[in-house]
């Protein structure tokens, strides 16, 4: 079984994923406890739908980070969804999420070319050449 590891882009894409799902995660706490109704932090004006998308925006960053096989299926999923429910505050032009929705898609188009996952094959070693063989201590 081949080891995995996170491309930079990957990471990328992650950073964007933890950086809006903590905004709404934040922001359905604030708005919890009344101390804002701003349209950008809220999904559908609702704080379990807020919650419940800044929730799921976190498990795709962690599923992108540990380089998880399914974290690009499921990063395309979640930005889709994200950008679907935030389609009202889209048409009011609300600057924040416009700013959002336009790096989601972009993060979906680079998704769609490329793998946020690479394959790490393990080393081969000639072990008529190693250098355990030749009396190294190094290992």
């Amino acid at each position: 079984m081949a080891n995995t590891s996170p491309k930079f882009g990957g990471l990328v894409v992650a950073s964007l994923a933890g950086v809006v799902g903590t905004k709404y995660l934040l922001g359905g706490a604030l708005a919890a406890v009344e101390a804002t109704s701003l349209s950008s932090v809220l999904v559908l004006d609702s704080i379990p739908a807020t919650f419940a998308v800044g929730t799921i925006l976190g498990l795709v960053t962690g599923a992108l980070v540990s380089a998880f096989v399914l974290s690009r299926q499921m990063a395309i999923a979640v930005f889709l969804g994200v950008i679907a429910l935030s389609v009202p505050a889209l048409r009011a032009a609300d600057p924040v999420i416009l700013v959002e929705s336009v790096g989601m898609a972009l993060s979906i188009l680079y998704l769609l070319v490329r793998s946020p996952v690479e394959r790490i094959e393990q080393a081969n070693v000639d072990e008529s050449d190693s250098a355990s063989r030749h009396g190294s201590t190094l290992r």
